[in-house]
């Protein structure tokens, strides 16, 4: 593993890494919450079935998804932007 950025000739700032890697984690932990929460209105479903509690269901589910969508993609990006800064990916001599 390098420790030398080579996209902007800087060392490495491991703090800045360590933060970003701390969000990507409290966001995995909020969306882990979102979905004990939605999985407990699922159960609840499941133990009530009727046409209102299918609807309630489904509408947190809508309203939910693109949150839940966002927290990922979010997280995505945080480990891939970190991924790539900790070892960028090797360059041909012919595109510098």
């Amino acid at each position: 593993m390098k420790n030398v950025s080579t996209t902007v000739k800087k060392p490495l700032d491991l703090n800045n890494t360590l933060y970003e890697l701390r969000k990507a984690q409290g966001s995995l932990l909020a969306l882990c919450t979102m979905l004990d929460e939605f999985g407990e209105s699922v159960c609840w479903f499941t133990d009530k079935q009727s046409h209102d509690n299918a609807l309630m269901v489904a509408c947190a589910a809508s309203s939910d998804f693109d949150t839940w969508k966002f927290v990922i993609y979010c997280v995505r990006d945080i480990i891939a932007d970190q991924i790539a800064a900790i070892d960028p990916p090797e360059t041909d001599e012919g595109e510098k």
